[in-house]
């Protein structure tokens, strides 16, 4: 039996223990999807486009990607920036206002700065 062989063997024991729930650890850490669209913006300076309202709302109803407007300066009744949209208001604030930030949990997977069509925000998330 050659090296590759056994390293192919190997690779199908791993793959049919990981399948039957034989092993504990998964190998590599599955890709996960996009779960959250966060349009920042500063009020003083733009409105956001219906086309881009219109794109949030279709994401939530039909992806279930947690879709929504953050108005740069809004803060809770601590002055902070509320937790789940800190990651969103740095990279956005990074592009340059008014920006898209698409994540995957905390991870910022793309930026897209000043959409205004429908077909920018849900290309985005894909």
């Amino acid at each position: 039996m050659t090296d590759a062989h056994r390293k192919l063997g190997i690779v199908a024991l791993l793959a049919l223990l990981m399948l039957r729930g034989g092993c504990d650890s998964v190998p590599f850490a599955p890709s996960q999807g996009v779960t959250q669209a966060t349009y920042v913006y500063e009020k003083d300076d733009t409105a956001v486009p219906g086309a881009v309202q219109f794109a949030l709302n279709r994401l939530n109803r039909e992806r279930k990607i947690v879709a929504t407007l953050f108005e740069d300066d809004t803060t809770d009744g601590m002055g902070e920036v509320p937790d789940q949209y800190k990651v969103a208001l740095k990279a956005a604030q990074d592009a340059g206002l008014p920006a898209l930030v698409v994540q995957a949990g905390d991870k910022v997977v793309r930026v897209v700065k000043d959409p205004k069509t429908e077909a920018e925000v849900m290309e985005a998330a894909r």
